[in-house]
């Protein structure tokens, strides 16, 4: 198997998981990515999440995201009666499935940093930290991945609601060559790196859906 550690932190969360988890973030419990969203729906973190049981779940952020994610849930964290700790796991893309990988052992990277980067490119796999950061409005990252319409209630429902079904997000990221930016988005690309196939550079940036 070939894979990449993600630099993210792994928490274990334990009691009632699957409620806490359900009435708080904005996907559904069976999605691969989640989003803990405030009332606006901007995010204080995304999130890998795998199911151990439903009285436990393994979630993974970026490390950046820490301490405003714990601050963000502890009074949930207090009133559902879960626990929320360190996991000695480590989180890793399969770089054949592009699916999760979560193990207590360190894995060996396949790939270098700057094939990784590609590999995000190509695969349109961004980084909270990297390529978008908190605050950012969830529909802006991708209208589908970190979100679902039809699972009921969620801390940033109605803004997000709003916005997907009678207008669409102020912006959306994106990848693309940075010779089809302007100048400001070249300014502004993250994960720039030269790809291969067509002797270009590209990365991640902001493309406004406002007409021209």
């Amino acid at each position: 198997m070939r894979t990449f550690k993600l630099p993210e932190m792994v928490f274990s969360i334990k009691g009632n998981a699957a409620g806490f988890l359900n009435g708080i973030s904005s996907n559904t419990l069976e999605a691969p990515l989640n989003a803990f969203l405030n009332q606006h729906g901007r995010i204080i973190a995304t999130f890998r999440q795998q199911k151990i049981s439903d009285d436990e779940f393994l979630i993974s952020i970026p490390a950046l995201a820490k301490d405003g994610l714990l601050k963000h849930l502890e009074r949930f964290v207090k009133l559902s009666r879960v626990s929320m700790v360190p996991s000695d796991r480590h989180v890793f893309i399969d770089l054949d499935t592009v699916a999760a990988v979560w193990s207590t052992q360190e894995l060996e990277n396949s790939i270098s940093d700057e094939a990784f980067t590609l590999f995000r490119l190509d695969h349109n796999i961004p980084l909270m930290g990297v390529d978008y950061q908190a605050d950012e409005f969830i529909l802006n990252v991708h209208e589908f991945n970190y979100v679902s319409y039809t699972k009921g209630c969620f801390l940033g429902q109605e803004p997000v609601a709003k916005v997907h079904n009678r207008a669409q997000p102020s912006r959306r990221l994106a990848v693309q060559f940075e010779d089809q930016c302007s100048p400001e988005q070249a300014t502004h690309m993250t994960s720039k790196v030269l790809d291969p196939a067509s002797s270009r550079t590209k990365g991640f940036v902001f493309i406004s859906n406002k007409p021209a």
